[in-house]
């Protein structure tokens, strides 16, 4: 009898053992959540949390601020050091070199293992920016975000100019930014600061696929920047700036954005900064957005870039991290962010959202940044090591060349072909 109840007491010792094992490993959660801070981002930040907490509600978020302007540095360093966060922000710039780097993950076989995600409802040309190499699911976006002309309506009434509509040309356009100079003094495109809104990809390389060109071929091995077509392109584009004096100079001092403070009649971004245009108290001018203009072929052709989050190589639980990071293409949250007038819905099934459309104005014409989307193009990829349109000597090649044209005086052609030929050189000694 001694020897069952001293059988049995070290039965319940073990069972209570095997039940406080269970218990630490099943105790919850820390989800790690690296993001940036800021109006443009906090209601995305807040609401995917708010998401995650519908799922797992035992699970609790920290939330490590991460710094815009050192991101990449940041996350390579905590990459070596095996340190990341379940889940990082990011952007199209991002994309390659954190997969590359073995920062983000590809996400495609969670989505597609997950019955309650549909990636046939995101557009395509916005999964697009999320791809290596045509391949895989690096980054879940967070908007439709398709670069789109944003225009101040009381310079071209002013101007006596008329207003752009989804038919304008640019020819056109440039026609009225002529007008609205003479008559008011005001300029047509913003240059940003040192000429960096004039060298942004997501303006210049439409002038040259809308002119029938490319940057590079399509095997990826050949750069076409001095091709008769790109040149034609780029031309036209830093035309507006030698030859008929409507974009911004880039020594001339705006005494802050130029389109903010309506010394530009136009911009050429994404939906993002209506937020910021809408705050303006009291509305310094009446303005709306309209889709891109048509080139002389009667093309439409933009750019289109966004930010977003990934699952990175350390995440401790790839599922969750991944329960996490879905929450952004929720109905909810992609309503939230268009009635924020943070962004635009990237879901099709909110293409023809009530609520979406009755947004009160300005924008009166909201619809423009969703129709203009069937004209967005994402940016080449390069393959080596040359860099990018973004950074790297891919990116300062060019930007030199828009120097010696807007700012030296140098022809395009010449500026353009000594490009080339520096990053195809680049090219080939990376094979």
């Amino acid at each position: 009898m001694l020897i069952r109840k001293f059988i049995l007491a070290l039965m319940l010792v073990a069972l209570a053992m095997g039940a406080g094992v269970a218990g630490a490993q099943d105790a919850p959660k820390e989800l790690r959540f690296g993001t940036l801070q800021g109006s443009f981002i906090d209601g995305v930040n807040a609401k995917m949390v708010e998401e995650f907490a519908k799922i797992h509600p035992d699970i609790p978020v920290k939330m490590e601020v991460l710094d815009g302007a050192t991101l990449d540095v940041t996350l390579a360093s905590q990459a070596a050091a095996g340190s990341l966060a379940d889940v990082i922000f990011t952007a199209d710039l991002y994309v390659v070199p954190f997969a590359k780097g073995g920062i983000s993950v590809d996400m495609e076989p969670l989505a597609k293992a997950d019955p309650s995600f549909d990636l046939s409802d995101v557009y395509e040309n916005m999964l697009d920016l999320s791809k290596v190499e045509g391949k895989g699911l690096y980054m879940i976006p967070s908007s439709y975000d398709v670069v789109t002309m944003y225009y101040n309506k009381t310079l071209f009434q002013q101007a006596g100019a008329p207003l752009p509509t989804a038919n304008s040309t640019w020819e056109e356009i440039i026609s009225s930014c002529k007008m609205i100079l003479e008559k008011t003094g005001a300029y047509c495109l913003p240059a940003g600061a040192n000429g960096g809104t004039t060298k942004w990809w997501a303006i210049y390389v439409p002038w040259i696929v809308g002119y029938g060109g490319q940057i590079l071929s399509a095997d990826g091995k050949t750069v076409q920047l001095d091709s008769a077509e790109a040149l034609a392109g780029l031309e036209a584009y830093t035309d507006m700036w030698t030859k008929d004096g409507i974009g911004q100079p880039f020594d001339f001092d705006a005494g802050g954005d130029c389109f903010m403070v309506g010394k530009c009649a136009l911009n050429f971004t994404i939906p993002g900064p209506m937020k910021s245009v809408r705050a303006l108290d009291p509305q310094p001018f009446e303005w709306d957005v309209e889709v891109i203009p048509s080139f002389p072929n009667g093309k439409k052709v933009t750019g289109m870039g966004t930010y977003g989050f990934s699952v990175t190589a350390n995440a401790k639980d790839p599922q969750l991290a991944w329960d996490f990071i879905k929450g952004l293409l929720s109905p909810a949250t992609q309503k939230a962010i268009t009635l924020d007038y943070s962004g635009m819905p990237l879901l099709k099934s909110l293409r023809n959202d009530p609520d979406i459309l009755a947004l009160k104005g300005p924008p009166d014409n909201i619809e423009a940044f969703m129709n203009n989307g069937a004209n967005g193009i994402t940016p080449t990829y390069f393959p080596g090591n040359c860099g990018s349109l973004y950074a790297g000597q891919i990116n300062t090649e060019i930007n030199d060349a828009f120097d010696a044209v807007i700012v030296g005086g140098t022809s395009v052609k010449d500026a353009f072909t000594a490009a080339n030929e520096n990053i195809q050189a680049c090219l080939d000694s990376s094979k």
